[in-house]
């Protein structure tokens, strides 16, 4: 029986995905487990919008990842921080705060292109990749006491 996979099942496939599985295994588990629906043609008919959706949006990454790689390039990003007199952060910068001063720059970038090889704890200068798909690029981020 052929079904359309709501979730990621081990052994079967991943979400959005049209796989072919036993009737019964279908009916008894997958189906009620709302882990899956049937292939049906107007099931068939969402998943292909759904699709469609999917490849718009990873062109439009794309577009997004290469602007900001170019923005980054240009001059690093100031992140403003609370930290002591020894200029260590009270807490560590982490991608929501990225995200946000690429935001105020007018870089629009989602927290899950950004990848930090150490903790940030410290002011100065720090590398962060920035990573979408196969590829990524290093970029730095300048720390600043935001006092």
């Amino acid at each position: 029986m052929k079904v359309i996979l709501l979730q990621d099942v081990a052994k079967i496939g991943r979400r959005n995905e049209v796989v072919d599985v036993p009737n019964g295994y279908a009916m008894n588990q997958l189906i009620p487990s709302k882990k899956a629906e049937p292939a049906t043609p107007a099931n068939m008919k969402k998943i292909s919008k759904v699709h469609a959706d999917m490849a718009a949006n990873a062109s439009n990454m794309e577009a997004v990842f290469t602007a900001a790689k170019e923005a980054f390039a240009a001059e690093p990003l100031h992140i403003p921080a609370e930290m002591n007199e020894k200029e260590h952060l009270f807490q560590a910068i982490n991608d929501a705060d990225v995200v946000a001063a690429a935001k105020a720059k007018g870089i629009a970038i989602t927290p899950e292109m950004i990848a930090f090889p150490e903790v940030v704890k410290a002011s100065g200068e720090h590398t962060v990749t920035l990573q979408h798909g196969g590829h990524s690029a290093q970029f730095t981020i300048n720390v600043v006491n935001k006092a």
